[in-house]
């Protein structure tokens, strides 16, 4: 006999959560920052303001989870699409930004919500906490990548002093940052084809010698 389906009352917390998560991120997806209003989310989910206030102590907690739960997504995906990637280094690294221009990431919609929490950094401290936790990881990865590149290309003599590769992975960080920007204000501006041809171009140059200033 079919059971009947549990109210979403009966939902165990965390699954309540997520299913909160994800209406924060289809509102703020339609809605930009109008979309920021727990009764809007509330609207979106189904549920009640005061289920939204007894998970969540206040809605900056709410997005900040809400920001937290889409980087570490992207993070998941992106490194999962390098991490069996067969080939040299620099083969890893295109298969890097592959995953990470692709069409269900690289979407003006999901750019668009990116938009809104970059504005909040500034202003709400758990915003930025999930910032700076997930600007380290994605910058330690990729400095973790240009190292490995430098050395293979180099044949296994030594790739660029430690200072130097932090530094370019700051810098290819801000370039992807810089592309995800201009398309969500423009997607006409570019296609992806181009956007992963500029993030390749960059890491060409990075192997090539780019490296040298940031020595010193």
């Amino acid at each position: 006999m079919k059971q009947p389906a549990r109210k979403f009352n009966r939902i165990q917390p965390d699954l309540r959560r997520e299913h909160l998560v994800e209406a924060a991120l289809r509102c703020l997806a339609d809605q930009g920052h109008a979309g920021l209003s727990v009764r809007k989310i509330a609207a979106e989910a189904n549920v009640s303001v005061g289920l939204i206030n007894h998970h969540y102590d206040g809605i900056d907690r709410l997005i900040a989870h809400a920001y937290e739960t889409l980087s570490q997504g992207i993070f998941d995906r992106v490194t999962g699409a390098v991490a069996p990637a067969v080939g040299t280094a620099r083969d890893r690294f295109s298969a890097f930004f592959r995953e990470y221009f692709s069409p269900d990431i690289f979407d003006p919609k999901l750019l668009g919500v990116w938009v809104v929490f970059w504005s909040l950094i500034r202003h709400s401290p758990e915003m930025k906490a999930v910032h700076d936790r997930a600007n380290a990881a994605f910058c330690a990865v990729l400095e973790g990548y240009l190292s490995d590149l430098a050395m293979e290309r180099s044949g296994g003599d030594g790739g660029p002093p430690p200072a130097a590769a932090r530094v370019a992975a700051i810098g290819l960080s801000a370039l992807l940052d810089g592309i995800w920007l201009q398309w969500c204000l423009n997607p006409d501006t570019f296609t992806i084809a181009e956007a992963i041809a500029i993030a390749e171009s960059w890491v060409d140059g990075f192997v090539n010698g780019g490296h040298g200033r940031l020595a010193g």
